[in-house]
């Protein structure tokens, strides 16, 4: 995997320690697994968001299934987690390599130590009413302003945010739809894309 380093954290996933690091990417790596995709999508000015069982906020998406493409994988989830339906022209603007830091005594991994997972950036169709999560991970579904991004996201999935905007912000189709979530005309988009990488966010 290569590419600029956009963040790197530890986290526990339940009983497992990983270590997360994101870079900056177009393509998806040949050389590490691709266990999950996700996506950064806009919604009439807003992100969509997903809150899981703990009350934790984060971008749709989730799992392959065996020998299922990226693009089925990120349709379905969305639609199962969130009932969302994309627009085409959604692109890769992220990686996150997932190490596992340990081993965990008697589970059974079905993938090696090391992994990654994508992170698309696109806008939402259309949403039906919210349905049940198959996976029962996600309890709800939510459209965030930037403000509530600040107050409720971590500091790493505001750096996707900001990362996901300006992946949109580069496509004509989707410009306006980043401008309009960031409250600004199409020619200051630019500068406050600065601007959020000068804050760190």
């Amino acid at each position: 995997m290569s590419g600029e380093t956009l963040f790197e954290v530890q986290q526990q996933w339940g009983m497992q320690p990983v270590q997360l690091t994101a870079l900056r990417s177009a393509v998806l790596p040949e050389d590490i697994p691709i266990t999950s995709v996700h996506i950064v999508a806009l919604y009439g000015g807003r992100v969509l968001v997903v809150c899981d069982r703990r009350g934790l906020f984060g971008y749709p998406g989730g799992r392959l299934e065996p020998a299922e493409s990226w693009e089925a994988a990120l349709d379905r989830e969305l639609y199962e987690e969130a009932a969302a339906h994309l627009n085409p022209g959604y692109h890769l603007f992220a990686t996150m390599r997932i190490e596992c830091l340990a081993r965990i005594p008697g589970k059974v991994y079905a993938y090696p130590p090391v992994t990654c997972m994508g992170f698309y950036a696109g806008t939402v169709r259309s949403l039906e009413p919210i349905r049940r999560d198959p996976a029962g991970i996600v309890a709800s579904r939510s459209l965030f302003t930037l403000e509530d991004c600040r107050r409720n996201m971590q500091t790493h999935d505001l750096i996707l945010l900001r990362e996901g905007l300006i992946a949109l912000a580069r496509n004509p189709q989707t410009r306006r739809q980043a401008a309009r979530f960031l409250r600004c005309e199409d020619v200051e988009l630019g500068s406050v894309l600065r601007a959020m990488r000068e804050e760190h966010l």
